[in-house]
């Protein structure tokens, strides 16, 4: 453990005829010797050097009782320090100006995620940190007023937020929006707090008294056998451009999905490979938290065939042509779902979204194509944990899901004339 001690040392008297007074720091028998503001006379001090006047040895107490605080603030950590490391702690200004834009913190990690292809995850967080926005109504927010009475009030504040234009009113808002911030907080308390040497830049720890509300039950949004039949049939509009119809586009895209094991639409944008008949990519949502990468491979079936030919990409350089279509996976995303909603209200399907592709496919394959679970599982490309020990030894086969799929194919017929008909303006 450190020790301190006020010395003063003849042999640096100054030219006047004072010293400076000395704390002497030891730590495992090496020892430094740090300044203190304070000057004293022979008149201070007894025959061998010891401080006499009360004033100092009072003032030299304090300093310390001060740096005894700080190493007790470090712990059991202390005893493996240097001396270095311990001066550097005891010296630290405590008045340090420490400040975080936890707005501009958050949207730099939503880039950071982004850039490892977490689009979605990215996605979440910059909503999030925009409805922070709006309910403070400014860009920059300090970490320090992350209080438990401004997340409580946000809370409150998503909790009483309308329903947006054709939606149901959601409740998943006041328990994500936090969540996520608090995935923030906690970030940003790991980056620059450093416990183990007393640092302490982020105090506050708002989120251990607030409660979080749970996360609802999501919504079941898988179609009936009988909505996807009429989906299927449901008519294209009439055309300018080839590509530019988001009622087309949505219609196609969602079959894709559902033909491609519920695809997403952020792989369907980015996927790269697609040779001997089969489509392989690592699943964007899920690729950076996984040993395998959520790799995954599909069988073209003859259903998806002219679809995947009229997406195709001319260059190459991806599968499909969505990415000369739309300048980003969100206003593809976008397009998809506005799409989705003229359909859905001409179906008299409520709150159409793309996922549903998803959800339908694996409904249909658990509830009437007689699909085992754990293949529906594996062919969302989802992970077990139960099983990710096993799954280190075993070598992976595409065969369960390609007849997983074929099953389902074949319960509901899904071929339909993917020509679009173009309108021609009459001519005067």
């Amino acid at each position: 453990m450190a020790t301190f001690k006020a010395e003063v040392y003849a042999h640096q008297k100054k030219a006047d005829g004072t010293y400076n007074i000395k704390i002497r720091v030891t730590q495992n028998m090496r020892k430094k010797y740090l300044s203190t503001p304070w000057y004293v006379t022979r008149e201070d001090l007894t025959r061998s050097l010891k401080l006499k006047n009360q004033k100092y040895v009072d003032l030299t107490d304090d300093l310390i009782k001060k740096y005894r605080s700080r190493c007790d603030r470090v712990g059991e950590a202390i005893k493996s320090m240097t001396v270095e490391q311990v001066v550097e702690i005891i010296t630290r200004d405590t008045q340090e100006v420490f400040d975080l834009d936890i707005v501009a913190y958050g949207r730099a990690y939503a880039k950071q995620l982004e850039n490892e292809g977490r689009i979605g995850t990215a996605r979440t967080y910059n909503v999030a940190i925009n409805s922070l926005v709006r309910y403070v109504e400014r860009e920059n927010i300090s970490i320090k007023e992350i209080t438990v009475k401004l997340i409580n009030d946000w809370i409150l504040w998503l909790q009483k937020l309308p329903a947006r234009k054709n939606r149901e009113r959601g409740e998943r808002a006041q328990s994500l929006y936090p969540s996520v911030l608090r995935a923030i907080h906690n970030k940003a308390k790991a980056e620059f707090n450093d416990e183990d040497a007393g640092i302490i830049r982020i105090p506050l720890s708002p989120f251990k008294k607030v409660t979080i509300p749970k996360v609802p039950i999501t919504r079941k949004r898988a179609l009936t056998i009988d909505q996807l039949q009429a989906l299927i049939a449901h008519p294209y509009t009439m055309i300018m451009q080839p590509g530019t119809n988001r009622h087309n586009l949505a219609k196609d895209v969602f079959m894709l999905s559902y033909l491609l094991l519920g695809m997403n639409e952020a792989d369907l944008y980015t996927c790269t490979d697609c040779k001997g008949g089969r489509l392989t990519y690592q699943r964007a949502k899920t690729r950076s938290r996984r040993s395998d990468k959520a790799e995954i491979s599909i069988k073209i079936e003859p259903e998806a065939k002219a679809l995947l030919e009229k997406y195709k990409d001319p260059t190459g350089e991806r599968v499909f042509n969505f990415h000369r279509l739309y300048a980003s996976i969100d206003t593809f995303t976008a397009a998809i779902n506005k799409g989705l909603k003229v359909i859905g209200k001409a179906l008299q399907i409520d709150d159409l979204e793309f996922y549903a592709a998803r959800h339908t496919w694996a409904t249909i394959a658990l509830n009437d194509a007689g699909v085992d679970k754990y293949t529906v599982h594996a062919a969302l490309n989802h992970v077990d944990d139960s099983m990710k020990v096993t799954d280190i030894y075993l070598r992976k086969s595409w065969d369960p899901i390609d007849k997983a799929n074929r099953a389902v194919l074949d319960l509901i017929p899904t071929s339909y004339d993917v020509k679009e008909e173009r309108y021609l303006p009459k001519q005067k």
